[in-house]
């Protein structure tokens, strides 16, 4: 028996096997020293069983509403959420985001109701005029989202000149708990990984605000870009996925 040809054969297949187990991991494991990695896109959503989709997800429906001295809206005013148009938090304080199209309207009011449709926050922020998306976050110092609730927030392009029918989006948020399992896996993982965590455990509002502060930080990392483009085509938010974060 030759044993060198077997012995050869046997560190081949070994390698071989290896080769194969270290591609498998490439697609979930991240790489990088800064919180996000060097590997192909791989963040995106995975829906809660119980949602019920909403094809009128983030204002789409009033996409013809506008400001007077609009131009036609080249993508809708709407909110970032999937179709479902309502997402999960863990936040006691969420971050909300929209896309604003390019308006005349100076500033946007934001607003945030309970279930019993009282309200809890409002607030209104100046905008650019060239469009984009834009992060409204509930303060620290206000009171934080009860566990289990169901909050309904809306952003409304404030026109000048007024007018009665105001462009708006809108959306549904609920803060649950963050269980073991998921705090296990969040566990010494950089924001990249945090974001794929929350978004295969149908986490929506962590798993968007974590990429869009990357995108927002590290603009030119084609790496941030690929996994925020995935997220979003991964909810049919694709076609905003290059407007600026404002």
């Amino acid at each position: 028996m030759n044993f060198g040809l077997s012995t050869l054969s046997l560190s081949i297949a070994v390698f071989s096997g290896l080769l194969t187990q270290l591609r498998a991991q490439s697609e979930i494991n991240f790489r990088g020293n800064y919180g996000d990695s060097k590997i192909t896109s791989i963040v995106k959503f995975v829906p809660p069983s119980d949602q019920i989709v909403d094809n009128s997800r983030g204002g789409a429906s009033r996409a013809e509403i506008k400001c007077s001295h609009d131009q036609a809206y080249n993508h809708s005013f709407k909110a970032l959420l999937p179709a479902s148009n309502q997402g999960l938090t863990v936040a006691t304080h969420p971050s909300f985001l929209v896309y604003l199209p390019k308006t005349s309207a100076p500033i946007i009011h934001f607003t945030l109701r309970d279930e019993n449709n009282r309200g809890v926050y409002q607030t209104t922020v100046p905008i650019v005029k060239t469009g984009g998306i834009v992060s409204i976050s509930l303060p620290e110092d206000q009171p934080p989202l009860q566990l289990g609730k169901t909050y309904q927030w809306s952003v409304a392009l404030i026109c000048q000149p007024t007018q009665t029918d105001i462009p708006f989006a809108s959306g549904k948020v609920r803060r649950i708990e963050l269980n073991s399992s998921l705090s296990s896996q969040l566990d010494n993982k950089n924001l990249l990984q945090q974001a794929f965590s929350y978004g295969q455990a149908g986490i929506w509002y962590e798993s968007l605000v974590i990429l869009a502060q990357l995108r927002k930080t590290r603009p030119d990392d084609q790496t941030i870009a690929d996994n925020w483009l995935q997220l979003l085509n991964s909810v049919g938010l694709e076609e905003i996925a290059a407007e600026p974060l404002l």
